[in-house]
């Protein structure tokens, strides 16, 4: 060690320097108390002084206040050599900074024995003192890194400067990243996306995953890509980059531009919540899937669910940090309550949701990230974030521009056995300037059409088998059974756009099935109520011509591009 020794009596300094030496200790000395602190200025490197009390000028204990004042978080031990036993005197030493005592005559055993035992603690104390300076090392890094992943999280939450007066998002996070993702984005054809998701786990880990999705649902929304696509493509990059036992458990859904039409597709997550335009009663749109991320993209179901609403009804979506907010005694919030709030709600329902989730918790820590999205059943409203404007972001959508075109496809057994077939030739059709715009509705053209010929052409299944939910299962078995079962089967599919008044895509099916009972699946779609059927309904809706012929082996549809 280097130790500073302090005396204004230079025998005494050279006795101690002596005694000190021999153990191998440096030494430097100071003749008066302002000395010495100027000497402890000008060497960081002491890390012991032997003080002594009674000097000219400034005495040592005046002298130990000054280097206590100065040393910061510098290890220097004070030890106070003097032949005073004066207890006031000795109290005034420990109080100026003083940590021992040794005293005149020196005994020399004395000496070096408190020297060597203040040495440990020194050595101590700067083994601390650098693990302490490489941890705020580490956690100034650590922050910085945050603060630039914050900002790249922050970018990429807001690539749309477009927000929607029919869509309200609630979030609050356990910490600065957490595992719930609430997305929004407009769609060209007037109507809003979203997205509400939680990711297993919380903090960076489970907010990492976080960034491919954004990726993904913000290019797609520009693109009108349909709610199933984008459930895809969402799980193929999960699938792809999560570690084993991640998953995003999410609802992803797209509200028409009249407000009136749903489109949902929901894995892992709570029910959502129907509330019903008079505020009274509430109705489940359950989910129906697996989580993103677990499934390979062969095994993975895309079908969303398509609920025509009612003007002025709302929706509710929310993780489970909502619901399983857990009280003082354990217990679980739960939906009864999320429903019981909302029903008994007029106005301000994210804001009633929370409190009451707050006042049943109490004083608990919120133990995982809360987040709600509500969706208002009316026109679609658009507005600048930056100037709060309406922007009619549907401007350009049916001002398509295209030269007529084209596509044959014609599908053999081993391609029908394909799950991907709608999602190829609706991509294929997305490269298409201005037909790109409309992707959603185009899938759900090709999707229904196609398993209609699927299934009740060359399958010959009847949907009649769905008319209870344990008939939804057989149907699906039997759907798959026969799928790995047939030959000599196929179906053509001809995709045509004419330049017309207005323009349109032409649509033609034909498969070598037996056909089908058309004219009842025709009326089926006219009854909101059945638990199948009701893709036909769509079909109507969206099509300017819906026509079966050849006993139901082809079909003719039309789709317009007009406002």
């Amino acid at each position: 060690m280097k130790i500073l020794v302090v005396d204004d009596h230079a025998y005494n300094r050279d006795l101690l320097q002596f005694i000190l030496e021999d153990e191998g200790h440096s030494c430097c000395e100071a003749d008066s108390g302002e000395a010495a602190v100027k000497m402890f200025l000008e060497n960081e490197d002491i890390d012991l002084i032997l003080m002594d009390v009674n000097m000219p000028l400034m005495n040592g204990i005046e002298a130990t206040e000054k280097i206590s004042e100065i040393k910061g978080p510098r290890a220097v031990t004070i030890i106070f050599v003097t032949a005073l036993d004066d207890s006031d005197i000795l109290i005034q030493c420990l109080n100026a900074g003083g940590d021992d005592f040794v005293p005149k005559p020196v005994n020399e055993s004395i000496l070096i024995s408190k020297i060597n035992a203040h040495a440990r603690n020194i050595e101590n104390y700067k083994q601390l003192l650098d693990a302490h300076n490489t941890l705020d090392m580490h956690n100034k890094n650590i922050r910085r890194e945050h603060e630039i992943v914050e900002n790249v999280f922050r970018n990429s939450l807001t690539r749309s400067n477009i927000e929607c007066d029919n869509v309200v998002s609630y979030s609050s996070p356990m910490s600065m990243f957490n595992g719930d993702l609430t997305l929004t984005a407009p769609s060209p054809s007037g109507g809003q996306y979203f997205l509400l998701g939680d990711f297993t786990g919380h903090g960076l880990s489970a907010a990492i995953g976080s960034l491919p999705v954004m990726n993904v649902f913000f290019d797609n929304a520009a693109k009108q890509v349909s709610v199933s696509a984008l459930a895809v493509e969402i799980n193929n990059q999960l699938y792809r980059i999560l570690p084993m036992g991640m998953f995003f458990c999410a609802a992803i859904g797209h509200l028409d531009k009249t407000g009136t039409q749903l489109t949902v597709w929901s894995g892992g997550m709570n029910d959502a919540l129907l509330l019903s335009s008079d505020n009274k009663s509430i109705t489940a749109i359950p989910g129906a899937h697996m989580p993103l991320g677990i499934l390979r993209p062969e095994e993975f179901d895309d079908r969303a669910q398509l609920h025509e609403l009612e003007k002025n009804a709302k929706i509710f979506f929310y993780t489970d940090g909502v619901d399983e907010a857990q009280n003082k005694d354990g217990e679980l919030f739960g939906d009864d309550r999320v429903r019981e709030t909302i029903l008994a709600s007029n106005d301000n329902y994210i804001t009633n949701i929370i409190s009451a989730v707050k006042e049943f918790t109490g004083d608990e820590h919120q133990d995982d990230d809360i987040s709600i999205i509500k969706i208002v059943c009316a026109p679609c409203v658009h507005r600048s974030k930056n100037t709060g404007n309406i922007v009619d972001v549907a401007a350009d959508f049916h001002s398509i521009d295209s030269f007529p075109w084209q596509l044959l496809i014609s599908l053999e057994s081993i391609d029908l056995q394909r799950s991907d077939i709608v999602n190829q030739v609706v991509s294929f059709l997305g490269t298409i300037q201005g037909v790109e715009l409309h992707q959603d509705k185009l899938f759900t053209i090709v999707s229904e059409l196609f398993n209609n010929s699927l299934e009740h052409g060359v399958l010959n299944l009847d949907s009649s088998i769905k008319n209870t939910a344990e008939g939804f299962e057989e149907y699906y078995r039997m759907r798959e059974e026969r799928l790995r079962e047939i030959s000599d089967k196929q179906i053509h599919i001809a995709l045509r756009y004419v330049l017309g008044t207005p323009n349109r895509v032409e649509f033609e099916i034909t498969d070598s099935g037996e056909g089908f009972d058309y004219e009842t699946v025709l009326m089926r779609g006219e009854d909101t109520n059945a638990l199948h059927g009701r893709g036909i309904g769509l079909l109507q809706t969206l099509c300017s011509k819906l026509e079966y012929s050849e006993g139901g082996r082809k079909v003719t549809a039309h789709y317009d591009f007009i406002e």
